[in-house]
């Protein structure tokens, strides 16, 4: 575990573009992280605050980048910093996520709809109704769950069809994002633990 230097944002990278080959990122022309593949999240590493160029490659190349935008960071953030869209449409989305951590038996819960050709979602557990009308690129609030194996249900807003199901394990005083990934009818859901799970209680809840 490491402790948090709140001079300083820890920031991670997703590929989430669906049919593009690994990549390489920069930030103002300096490498971040190399040979990321689709669905692949990098290390956190520490960026200062600042407006920077994120540029984009297919790996070992520096020709033709496939995004390149400018960002903003600011000092004490925990992101995920995702390339979502389709290859026609690429753009950066930086994902905050809650450095104030839970204690107890409960969980925090969300989810980042990055499936570019799925339109509004459901997410359920059971027949329960955790999240609605999720649009593509939204990042939902965090619910508390009790820890527990959850079956998670992906559906269309319109008309309720079910798309996908998983089973998934909410463990203790952790906090996930739960982040939908890929082109229908091939999309997976990735559960991920957010930043603070990996963070010295420094900066986590009593």
């Amino acid at each position: 575990m490491r402790k948090f230097d709140n001079k300083y944002s820890l920031v991670r990278f997703l590929h989430a573009v669906p049919g593009i080959m690994p990549v390489d990122i920069y930030l103002n022309g300096s490498l971040l992280f190399n040979r990321v593949f689709f669905t692949q999240f990098s290390p956190y590493i520490y960026i200062p605050e600042g407006a920077y160029e994120l540029t984009v490659f297919y790996t070992r190349t520096k020709e033709n980048p496939i995004l390149r935008q400018t960002i903003r960071i600011r000092n004490g953030e925990l992101a995920t910093l995702s390339m979502t869209g389709n290859y026609y449409d690429i753009k950066a989305l930086i994902i905050p996520e809650d450095k104030n951590g839970i204690s107890g038996d409960n969980s925090k819960m969300r989810v980042v709809h990055l499936s570019p050709n799925l339109p509004e979602l459901n997410i359920l557990s059971y027949d329960l109704t955790l999240f609605s009308n999720v649009r593509f690129r939204e990042v939902t609030d965090y619910i508390e769950l009790p820890s527990n194996f959850y079956k998670i249900n992906i559906e269309l807003s319109q008309n309720n069809r079910l798309l996908r199901s998983n089973r998934i394990a909410i463990n203790p005083s952790q906090i996930y994002t739960l982040y939908i990934i890929g082109n229908f009818p091939s999309f997976q859901i990735f559960q991920s633990m957010d930043g603070v799970s990996f963070l010295t209680p420094v900066i986590r809840q009593n």
